[in-house]
């Protein structure tokens, strides 16, 4: 078989985990490597193996890994999970390269900048690895990616010895969280994530050449059914960024002031002092902080005006501390509020909330200065009436003296989205939100767009149409009233919440969406997006790229095809009757990792939304997560092999057609291709057989989950018009099928691990299969 992966990256995960293995050996001993190596052997067997063989190899090695000591199944799940994180780096190295090669030879750069490019970094409630795992890591991917670099890319002596040691460190340290996280936890990992040289320096770079971008966060402002979060965690977040957004100013002023060394510039050396001084001031998030700010800001500005008085032009560092004051500032990461809006209306006029609370807080240490400085947005989750917005409004006014903060509605399920226009008319009609808009809103009218919950209620194809329908519906009014929309993409990282490529998620968006990029970047995707400066500027780009399109993109229209609106109606029946059935929610309680959520602590945010089990009561990251660690994510694909079965000669034919011509049609089914790729049916067996589920139970379970897979193909092979899911990207495809069987033992020990009640193997476990899918929840 030709290979469609580089030799280059082949060889380099070839050397790579060769050297992993030698550390194994060292830290197990002989006799347990070889019997992780010969697990590792018999798992790669199963390339290419039909589901029955595959199966049988499964159980055949689950009862001997059930007869193995607890602490020999941790060494064998850390020894996988750390393998296939090695194998991720190794990728991530060789991204890392092809984008500088790239950035060299062709500087990819939009015609049309964007008004701006926010990203709003979240936590993740399945976010398993401890930052101390992911640090050593990002130590790996730079040894690899200077291997690149070379002409030979060879491990030479230095980099084996280096490499050996980290490692040696990987194994020594836990590769998973040993506690529940606190926000404060949470925070400093996303923090120390972003507030580094190799994701800093390119989010400035690119800020002069690509976009203007902003960066905020959730943590510690999204209150919305999190205990943890209050007034005091609010302070705790900005504490965390502007204690690691000093230190680098510190860094670039001590490298300005060493230049100045032995130069004539006393005065000039003076004022630098002078501006180190200053900058005490404002080392602790207190009253009246914004003010002090506005002071440093006010000074930075003087010293640059001398400097370049002085020596006639801009000093580097100080021009860099001018662009960190330009993304944050407050020299904070600004946090965006967001509360339910049931929680909201139990106490309309605040008495009690925390949220309340929070606002006088923000009034208090913001004084002297914008709010905005400080956070970004009011945000009301589950968002389906106007009543909803006029609370959240009288709080803000009454705790900030006026709407400085946008109200921006959440609209996530399909029935909110359809009364979001309405709801919009709404708000330009009110006199006080209508006042706000113009004078402090800057005329954009924000709406933030909900992907997950909607695919949890309905299914995937049905909740992005109802994303389109809204976003253009929206966008055709705001455009009649004069106003600017402003979306909020609610997307995930994962296919299953909104997630794909940068093209493919934006292939369909409008132009304010474009014009205004604005997501979220989930749990381990802040991680991965931001790993390095390669890798950030690559993401960078792209997306200014894509969002450069806005003024083209003034031409789209949503897209209507009366095939596909009634293939999504039969999808979302299917998918509803079935989510909504007794015998569905046993499966997901008896054989998913659902019932473990709360002992694997891998989050500090609830899990669930109720005691009792139901699709609703669940939150829509760890549903998705129950998925995908089982291997089968059933929310993309389930139901579209039944619809498609009752659809008409005709009805196919036109699908077909919709496919080339409809936008957000075509990015679901080449998403469903991927996801058709990566699920195992066989894995998914194993959780099933291994339940406490009755006979019967397990047996409709099977039939009702392989029948609908097997139909979901069908219908993938008959519109995509090959049975070769990824022929586009060959590559991909390769790695799939390369790295899926080396997950197959995490999956088995996990079960294992869900039988005995033993969380540090399930935390493992959950970490593992997240790094071999490359997603969580």
């Amino acid at each position: 078989m030709i290979s469609d992966l580089s030799p280059v990256l082949r060889h380099l995960v070839k050397e790579t985990v060769a050297l992993f293995g030698e550390v194994l050996q060292q830290k197990v001993g002989p006799q347990k490597f070889r019997r992780i190596e010969n697990l590792r052997r018999s798992m790669e067997s199963l390339r290419g193996r039909q589901r029955d063989a595959e199966f049988k190899t499964l159980q055949r090695t689950y009862r001997q890994l059930a007869k193995s000591s607890s602490q020999e199944k941790i060494e064998t799940a850390q020894a996988f999970a750390l393998m296939l994180e090695v194998m991720n780096t190794c990728e991530n190295a060789y991204r890392s390269f092809r984008i500088r090669e790239r950035t060299l030879t062709r500087p990819l750069v939009s015609e049309n900048k964007p008004e701006s490019v926010i990203f709003v970094l979240t936590a993740h409630p399945t976010e398993a690895r401890a930052p101390q795992n992911i640090l050593i890591f990002h130590h790996v991917l730079r040894v690899l990616t200077e291997v690149l670099a070379r002409p030979h890319t060879e491990l030479q002596d230095n980099d084996r010895r280096i490499l050996s040691h980290l490692f040696a460190v990987a194994w020594d340290t836990s590769m998973v969280r040993t506690h529940k996280p606190q926000v404060r936890d949470e925070a400093e990992h996303i923090f120390s994530t972003l507030l580094r040289d190799e994701a800093l320096c390119p989010l400035l770079r690119a800020r002069r050449e690509l976009a203007p971008i902003f960066v905020r966060s959730w943590v510690g402002g999204d209150k919305d059914g999190h205990p943890g979060v209050n007034e005091t965690v609010f302070v705790e977040s900005l504490q965390a960024s502007r204690r690691k957004i000093l230190l680098l100013i510190h860094k670039r002023l001590h490298s300005a002031l060493q230049i100045l060394e032995g130069t004539p510039y006393k005065e000039l050396k003076n004022r630098l002092h002078q501006f180190n001084k200053l900058l005490r001031s404002i080392e602790h998030v207190s009253t009246g902080d914004g003010g002090r700010v506005m002071k440093v800001d006010k000074a930075l500005r003087s010293l640059m005006t001398l400097y370049m008085k002085t020596l006639g032009s801009p000093h580097p560092e100080l021009e860099e501390i001018h662009g960190l004051l330009e993304m944050f500032p407050a020299l904070v990461v600004p946090l965006e509020f967001r509360e339910s809006s049931d929680l909201l209306m139990s106490s309309p006029t605040g008495r009690g909330l925390a949220i309340d609370r929070m606002l006088k807080t923000l009034a208090r240490i913001s004084r002297g200065a914008k709010p905005r400085c400080y956070v970004g947005e009011f945000i009301i989750s589950m968002a389906d009436t106007i009543a909803h917005v006029k609370t959240a409004a009288f709080l803000v006014k009454k705790n900030l003296g006026g709407l400085y903060l946008p109200i921006v509605p959440l609209f996530e399920q399909a029935h909110a989205q359809d009364k979001a226009v309405a709801i919009a008319g709404e708000m330009l009609k009110d006199p006080e939100l209508h006042h706000a808009l113009k004078k402090y809103w800057n005329n954009h009218l924000e709406i933030m767009l909900g992907y997950s919950d909607s695919s949890k209620e309905s299914g995937v194809l049905p909740s992005r149409l109802k994303v389109a329908e809204t976003m253009y519906a929206l966008e055709d009014f705001c455009r009649k009233k004069k106003v600017q929309a402003q979306f909020f993409q609610g997307s995930g990282g994962s296919s299953d919440r909104g997630g794909g490529t940068i093209e493919e998620q934006t292939s369909w968006w409008s132009s304010s969406s474009l014009k205004n990029y604005k997501v979220t970047t989930q749990g381990e995707m802040v991680e991965r997006s931001l790993a390095n400066s390669e890798i950030t500027w690559g993401q960078l780009e792209k997306i200014a790229y894509h969002a450069g399109q806005w003024k083209k993109a003034e031409k789209r229209r949503l897209v209507k095809v009366q095939a596909v609106d009634e293939f999504a109606g039969k999808v979302a029946q299917h998918y509803e009757s079935q989510v909504a059935s007794a015998g569905f929610l046993r499966v997901v309680e008896k054989a998913t990792p659902y019932s473990f959520l709360s002992l694997i602590k891998i989050g500090s945010r609830p899990t669930k939304r109720a005691a009792s089990i139901s699709v609703s009561g669940l939150r829509a990251i760890p549903w998705i997560m129950c998925w995908t660690q089982t291997r089968i994510l059933f929310p993309v694909w389930w139901g579209l092999g039944s619809a498609w079965e009752e659809s008409s000669p005709a009805e196919r034919r036109a699908l077909k057609r919709a496919y080339q011509t409809h936008p957000v049609f075509k990015t679901y089914m080449n998403v469903l291709g991927l996801t058709l790729a990566k699920s195992e049916l066989a894995v998914w067996k194993m959780y099933l057989e291994e339940s406490v589920l009755s006979r019967n139970e397990k047996a409709q379970a099977w039939q009702d989950f392989s029948s609908e897979h097997e139909k979901a193909c069908r219908c993938a092979v008959a519109i995509l018009g090959t049975r070769d899911f990824l022929k586009a990207r060959a590559w991909l495809d390769e790695s799939i099928r390369l790295r899926s069987p080396m997950i197959h033992p995490l999956n088995l020990l996990q079960i294992l691990a869900m039988k005995s009640k033993d969380a540090n193997l399930l935390r493992v476990t959950v970490a593992g299969i997240s790094s071999g899918m490359m997603a969580t929840g």
